[in-house]
């Protein structure tokens, strides 16, 4: 009988079978495809491109802000956040226009971005389901701060950036404090005691005790204790550590919050309420209401990291405050645990050295140790008075003195500022970092101004008035010329970075650059912006540096001024180290800081990486690369819009070279004066065509004179027919007056060219493709290895997968674009029948030079 009351029941039961059933119906049974028109498709591309332009000058915008040269408001970053966000969604929906919606996840990725960017522009942090409670510094997202805190945030980009030697631990997120806070009920509790504190009616000492009480009472959350006892079984004692937001970042709050060393294991969940509590200590609580931070900013993480049994520890000065002038540095050692020196109870060894390599002592002053702290055998610290032989020892020898010399100029060139570090030296002798933080000092008043005018008459200028100023600032080092990967491999630290192109890939070197030039590029560029979110001074735009500028000569550049100096201008870089920063103090400028942590960083260098996808996007440089990259593939993969092409037009393209080139004009590529179906060489106007068809008709490009076959090329040429005849391939190009899309099939040779040769160098590109051939692998391979080096002496950016060639470049001038265009024209010919004649790798040098000696007199890039 049936029950009226299971109504409900059967309802639930039923609904998402019907819900399923609803979804392979649509499955079977989709309308067909709505397609877009190839031309339509190619004014998506073009709309793609400018609001590429337009987010890429926006960042740039953004971080010329950060420099401090200009005044801004709150107003300001919404609006360019806002500007931001719209760009970004129309060039997501113009990828999916072009690829028949094929990116749909990147509307999830950019809501994973601009969520947490909100949510720092209305005052509150960001902390998503899916960040998680507790991470491994080795995991640590160092674009996260506001998850990790200032300190952990630090010493995660000095370890995964950097890889300098730091103690592996975990953090404690400000997710799980936040966790804390929820479970136990005390975030009510907490806003109604400062709210009452800071409208004067209770004092700072009762509302600290009231505040820390209600904390230490509290019970950890099972899952956060459960995390933690599981990662505390990796060692025995553990130091326990703040890492409040912001601390040791945009502010120090300097010994004002807990750290605990020598923590039992077991204890760290007791010593973690510890550090929760010292967030609302009375020191605490004043400095953050003097930094305006008692709003959510105010969290904490906590660092744990494992004990190290320091034979010795100190802190490092980048700056020598007592005589700035001296271009040294100062470290600071004591035996023992680090305690005594940063409470200020012991008298430290005082070493002043070098800051310049090899790092020589000036001075060490050696003081008496009344005594020493060491990890106590059962947990936490014991006093201990050293041997009467042993008090006036070094507390290290000058090796170590040296090594911590290095590191400390390797921390300070990274952050851009003088730096603190806290450090430490095991039984071993390795050298941990411990903690680095701004050096805060006050002005220096009576050190000389820097007069550019008095600078020009005593040091030899090498470059001057020349380029455009990506990132303000001055660096110095010895010149390296970056011309293939392998340069960009070696590239040492501290170096000058000098190039002919900026180019994505050039990234990973940015951070150990002292400063950049390039021949090309723009501010507005890939890599202007990195430099500019490492702070790394940069010139682009300076014609013949790489001739100017000897490999590996010292020079000071100045970009505030537009001048590169012979040497090391050493009043200049002191200037620069030491000149007033008082603006990145403002909260606007604290604001803009962690906003461009998740606007202009770029993750996605490599098209080819496993995590080049929409997932991997974590910022919105990020999406922009990947964008572009996709939708210049798309647009490539010409065959795949062929049923697009139905009503077109095409032209015939009549010429000595018999390749059958079939023309799709989509405006502006084709004489107007040209009639019937077919045309000339001398009636194409789209330039790119135009230019690769000269280098393909070129005298002897085009050979037809048969050659001489072994036997191995034989016979391997004959078990390539059969699947290699098989493949589709047409001759087609689709041209504008700018713009070439290129797919030849040549034999059983298929090249693929996209070119754009605009008067606006950021809408220029090559990209070139070469796959297939009727020899074996190992031959294809000889020849793909061939073509990779043609290319790289050229400057383009090569990847090669067996016989698959890939190369790029981009943003070059027209003429530069059109030189290039005329080098592969020749290639195209060049490469006819080429693996037949490589039997050994040793033919691969002898035909380079053959190549570059034919195209030498026509194509001169050298000086360009």
């Amino acid at each position: 009988m049936y029950d009226a009351g299971e109504q409900p029941y059967l309802c639930l039961r039923i609904e998402p079978v019907l819900a399923a059933l609803q979804k392979l119906w649509k499955k079977v049974f989709k309308p067909p495809e709505e397609l877009i028109t190839f031309p339509e498709l190619f004014e998506h591309f073009q709309a793609l491109l400018q609001d590429h332009q337009k987010v890429m000058e926006i960042i740039a915008d953004l971080g010329e802000k950060s420099g401090g040269d200009y005044v801004f408001d709150r107003k300001y970053l919404q609006d360019s956040v806002n500007e931001l966000h719209v760009l970004l969604l129309h060039l997501i929906k113009g990828l999916n226009l072009i690829s028949s919606n094929r990116y749909p996840d990147l509307y999830t990725t950019l809501d994973r971005i601009f969520l947490p960017i909100d949510a720092e522009l209305r005052g509150r942090l960001s902390l998503a389901a899916e960040m998680p409670y507790v991470v491994g510094l080795e995991d640590l997202p160092v674009d996260h701060p506001e998850l990790t805190g200032g300190k952990a945030a630090n010493l995660g980009e000095i370890s995964q950036r950097l890889h300098l030697p730091v103690p592996p631990g975990f953090i404690i997120t400000t997710r799980a404090f936040r966790y804390f806070l929820e479970q136990n009920q005390l975030e009510d509790r907490i806003h109604a005691l400062i709210s009452a504190w800071l409208g004067r009616e209770a004092d700072t000492l009762q509302t600290s005790r009231q505040l820390q009480y209600g904390l230490l009472a509290g019970v950890v959350p099972q899952e956060v204790g459960r995390e933690i006892r599981r990662r505390t079984e990796a060692a025995p004692f553990w130091a326990v550590r703040s890492s409040a937001h912001g601390e040791d970042g945009e502010l120090s709050f300097a010994g004002l919050h807990e750290s605990l060393l020598q923590v039992p294991a077991r204890g760290v969940p007791e010593a973690y309420k510890k550090i929760l509590a010292s967030l609302f200590s009375p020191e605490a609580l004043s400095y953050r209401r003097q930094m305006d931070m008692l709003g959510e900013e105010a969290a904490m993480a906590v660092l744990c990291q494992e004990v190290i049994a320091s034979r010795a520890s100190g802190v490092v000065h980048t700056l020598n405050l007592e005589a700035p002038e001296t271009e040294c540095l100062t470290v600071y050692a004591y035996p023992g645990l680090g305690r005594p020196v940063m409470d200020g109870r012991a008298q430290p060894d005082r070493l002043v050295v070098e800051r310049q390599a090899p790092h020589h002592i000036r001075s060490r002053e050696v003081f008496p140790k009344e005594y020493v702290v060491r990890p106590a055998p059962g947990g936490g610290e014991e006093e201990v008075t050293p041997a009467p032989e042993e008090r006036d020892l070094p507390a290290i020898s000058d090796a170590t003195a040296q090594t911590l010399a290095r590191l400390a100029i390797s921390l300070e060139r990274y952050f851009k500022r003088p730096q603190e570090i806290e450090w430490a030296l095991d039984q071993t002798g390795q050298v941990w970092i411990l903690q680095s933080r701004a050096l805060a000092f006050s002005q220096i008043s009576d050190f000389p101004p820097v007069e550019v005018a008095d600078l020009r008459e005593r040091y030899s200028l090498l470059l001057q008035d020349q380029g455009v100023v990506a990132h303000a600032g001055v660096g110095a080092g010895p010149v390296w010329v970056v011309e293939s990967d392998a340069d960009l491999e070696q590239f040492p630290e501290g170096a000058v970075l000098v190039t002919r192109y900026t180019a994505p890939w050039l990234a990973r070197v940015v951070p150990k650059a002292a400063a950049i030039i390039a021949e090309r590029g723009s501010p507005a560029g890939h890599l202007a912006t990195i430099a500019r979110e490492f702070r790394v001074p940069t010139l682009v735009g300076v014609e013949k540096a790489t001739g100017v500028l000897t490999p590996g000569t010292e020079v000071t550049v100045d970009t505030n001024n537009r001048l590169v100096y012979a040497g090391r201008v050493q009043e200049l870089l002191h200037y620069e180290l030491l000149e007033a920063t008082s603006f990145e103090d403002a909260s606007e400028f604290r604001q803009l800081r962690r906003l461009l942590k998740r606007v202009a960083p770029l993750h996605l260098i490599d098209p080819q990486a496993p995590d080049f996808t929409p997932e991997g996007c974590l910022s919105v440089h990020d999406v922009i690369r990947f964008v572009h990259e996709k939708a210049v593939q798309e647009l490539m993969d010409l065959p795949r819009f062929l049923k697009r092409f139905k009503g077109a037009q095409l032209w015939t393209l009549v010429s000595e070279v018999p390749m059958g080139l079939k023309i799709w004009d989509l405006g502006g590529g084709i004489d107007p004066a040209a009639q019937g179906g077919e045309v000339t060489a001398a009636q194409i106007r789209s330039l790119p065509l135009k230019t690769l068809w000269e280098g393909v008709c070129a005298p002897g490009v085009w050979s037809t004179e048969p050659i001489q076959v072994d036997f191995s090329g034989l016979m391997s040429s004959l078990t390539r027919t059969t699947e290699a005849a098989t493949a589709a391939g047409f001759n087609l190009a689709v041209i504008t007056g700018t713009y070439l899309n290129l797919h030849l099939r040549l034999g059983y040779h298929f090249n693929l060219v996209d070119a754009r040769m605009d008067a606006d160098p950021h809408h220029n590109h090559i990209y070139f493709r070469f796959v297939g051939g009727v020899t074996d692998l190992t031959r294809r391979s000889r020849r793909a290895r061939l073509l990779a080096d043609i290319l790289a002496k050229y400057h383009f950016k090569v990847d090669i997968k067996g016989d698959l060639v890939i190369a790029k470049i981009l943003h070059l001038p027209q003429e530069e674009i059109r030189r290039r265009l005329l080098v592969l024209g020749h290639l195209i010919g060049f490469t006819r029948q080429l693996d037949m004649q490589l039997k050994s790798d040793e033919d691969v040098p002898a035909y380079l030079a053959k190549f570059l000696e034919r195209l030498q007199p026509l194509v001169d890039l050298e000086g360009s």
